[in-house]
């Protein structure tokens, strides 16, 4: 209800892509749940054994009845051996579920070769390992109090996510930015904020509609959703009195025309926020600089040699590249130990306003805000919606929970 994507490892962001036969994506990543298997198959650098590999850490769970040697079948009742060796198997099998739907570089390759070796070791290994353990004795009946307890589960949980994320963080640096060559500025949009989304919509009508569609949404839709009169949207926001209310949201420019004039045809906008996530295009829309080598005079630090020309120039005004401040080795900005003035050798690692535009810096900041609002709510028109219906979704699960663990209590009060 939250989180659906599950910021792209659950449902990967190009799945709202439209497809291409004649490209090939930066990175294909399959369904989560064989993210694991994927990167053992990645992990093997040779093509035929990392695929033999791949099939055998799908085959060997299955191996699981005749590599137990423990004279206990619940692992309640069993040894150490056995919890170190689940809380390390259960954060390798994490590590590789995530590494597997990132880009590799050699240290997540690196990673990815322990993580495999410990994989397939807690199976082939079962055997000694299992013997070895030592047991508890098992009841004779069914008892609440066997295992290791809530608070020994709340520890496991807590160490396991401390062997999953520590390694993950150590490889965690990406071989590239999250926007071409800066890392994104971050903003998190809000569906319920109908200002913003009225304001956004007046932007996008103005300054991206003459090129960009909207093909997946409704005139009438999206007046409904911002909380506009149909009359007020028909009379301010449609500028062709020839289409109706109802109609689809396309725009009026020729395929062909817009081919000729830009390379490629715009493309349709309608799920955008989706395959790029917002923050990509909060960032994008901000970062056109002055270029005279690019036909259009702009050039854009997210998206290098992009065929758009700045649409919204008129009110940002032309920004200029500057010098700017260097990332240091420890995250920081490095910084003049005398002065203590920012040292500035980053090729445009900044920009100046060279020409004033009608906005502000900060008027403009704002109506990007508005404006990428506005795109994510026409990627799913159901947010606000899906939000509220998931606060009554949580509350019935506590409550049914209240119920149910009530129950369980009523009916094992007699059996103890």
């Amino acid at each position: 209800f939250f989180m659906p994507e599950m910021g792209g490892y659950f449902l990967e962001f190009a799945n709202f892509e439209e497809a291409n036969s004649l490209k090939t994506p930066e990175h294909i990543a399959p369904v989560w749940y064989f993210t694991p298997f994927y990167s053992v198959l990645r992990a093997v650098p040779d093509k035929f054994w990392g695929f033999i590999a791949f099939a055998a850490s799908v085959a060997v769970p299955f191996m699981l009845p005749w590599l137990d040697r423990s004279p206990v079948k619940s692992w309640r009742y069993r040894g150490n051996i056995t919890k170190i060796m689940l809380l390390v198997f259960v954060a390798s099998f994490l590590i590789l579920g995530v590494l597997g739907v990132k880009a590799p570089t050699p240290a997540r390759t690196l990673l990815a070769q322990i993580c495999s070796v410990i994989y397939f070791g807690f199976f082939l290994l079962m055997p000694i390992w299992t013997s070895m353990d030592k047991t508890k004795p098992v009841p004779e009946r069914v008892t609440m109090n066997g295992g290791i307890g809530f608070w020994g589960s709340v520890g496991g949980f807590v160490l396991i996510m401390i062997l999953t994320i520590l390694p993950l963080k150590a490889v965690g640096s990406d071989s590239a930015h999250n926007c071409g060559s800066m890392a994104c500025d971050e903003i998190a949009v809000n569906p319920h904020d109908k200002v913003s989304l009225q304001n956004g919509a007046k932007m996008y009508m103005n300054y991206c509609m003459g090129c960009h569609s909207l093909q997946y949404s409704r005139y009438n839709r999206v007046a409904e959703d911002l909380g506009i009169p149909e009359d007020l949207f028909q009379a301010n926001l449609m500028f062709d009195p020839g289409v109706k209310i109802g109609a689809l949201m396309f725009s009026s420019m020729d395929e062909r025309n817009a081919k000729a004039w830009f390379g490629a045809a715009p493309p349709d906008l309608t799920l955008i926020s989706r395959a790029r996530h917002p923050q990509w295009l909060y960032t994008y829309l901000r970062t056109f600089y002055r270029d005279d080598s690019r036909p259009y005079g702009v050039n854009n630090k997210v998206f290098k040699d992009v065929g758009m020309p700045h649409a919204l120039l008129e009110l940002q005004g032309m920004q200029e590249c500057a010098m700017g401040p260097v990332t240091a080795h420890n995250g920081g900005i490095k910084r003049d130990p005398l002065t203590g003035a920012d040292i500035l050798e980053e090729p445009c690692g900044q920009f100046i306003i060279a020409e004033a535009g009608q906005m502000t810096p900060q008027e403009f900041e704002v109506a990007i805000y508005d404006l990428v609002n506005f795109l994510a709510y026409t990627a799913e028109p159901m947010a606000a919606d899906r939000h509220r219906i998931g606060i009554f979704a949580l509350l019935f699960i506590v409550l049914f929970t209240v119920f149910a663990w009530l129950l369980n209590r009523e009916y094992w009060k007699d059996v103890h």
